[in-house]
């Protein structure tokens, strides 16, 4: 079973050693809130009552309930989930691992909805918060192209080298495939959470669509 990230950035802030004890409740509070009932449905005095604070300590720390968001949600963002999606191809050949465009896409599909479906949460943080903030939005942008587009434009390319895939731009192949598993996920988790859902007919479903989709 993958592991969740955001109990790992939690064990971490509670871990550090240069943070009081009460910014660390206030952090983890907040973290849980946000991700639960969104930005907009969680109060600082709600936050203050259950990490066991006065509301005028949060303030006195983080300024604004703004701030305090920026404090929890960005270092967890470019820190911890940035860094797990990056896909590392540097010290081996691609044609070693995927000898076709069908065992790349199964891997990345199946491989991306199980570290998705144990963290979920992380979605609902983007898609309720950050992503409606011009500011994060940029810098989310800017982070992803730089963490994960270098190694599927290596990916890709050899693929097209190969003639094994059509000539389209990059972009679209790797929007086609983010957007199909993101939203299986959160369709599943987030919008539709009690229905019926079978995993492996729907992942199937999305890799043989994008196989079908770009391969010569």
């Amino acid at each position: 079973m993958q592991y969740s990230i955001l109990d790992l950035y939690k064990k971490d802030i509670l871990e550090n050693k240069t943070m009081t004890a009460k910014c660390k409740r206030i952090l983890e509070t907040s973290i849980d809130l946000f991700s639960k009932n969104g930005y907009a449905n969680t109060s600082t005095s709600e936050i203050a009552k259950i990490a066991g604070v006065a509301e005028g300590t949060i303030f006195k720390h983080f300024g604004t309930k703004e701030n305090l968001l920026l404090s929890s949600i960005m270092p967890f963002i470019f820190d911890y989930v940035l860094p797990e999606i990056r896909m590392d191809f540097e010290d081996v050949e691609i044609k070693d691992i995927y000898p076709d465009f069908k065992s790349f896409i199964h891997e990345l599909i199946y491989e991306r909805f199980s570290f998705m479906s144990e963290n979920y949460k992380v979605a609902h943080i983007l898609l309720s918060e950050v992503l409606y903030r011009e500011e994060l939005r940029v810098k989310i942008v800017d982070g992803l192209k730089s963490n994960i587009m270098d190694s599927f434009d290596k990916v890709l390319n050899y693929f097209k080298s190969q003639n094994i895939i059509k000539d389209v731009p990059n972009g679209l192949i790797v929007r086609t495939i983010l957007s199909n598993i993101g939203g299986y996920v959160i369709l599943k988790y987030i919008l539709n959470p009690n229905g019926n859902y079978d995993d492996d007919k729907e992942l199937k479903y999305i890799e043989k669509l994008i196989v079908n989709a770009f391969s010569l």
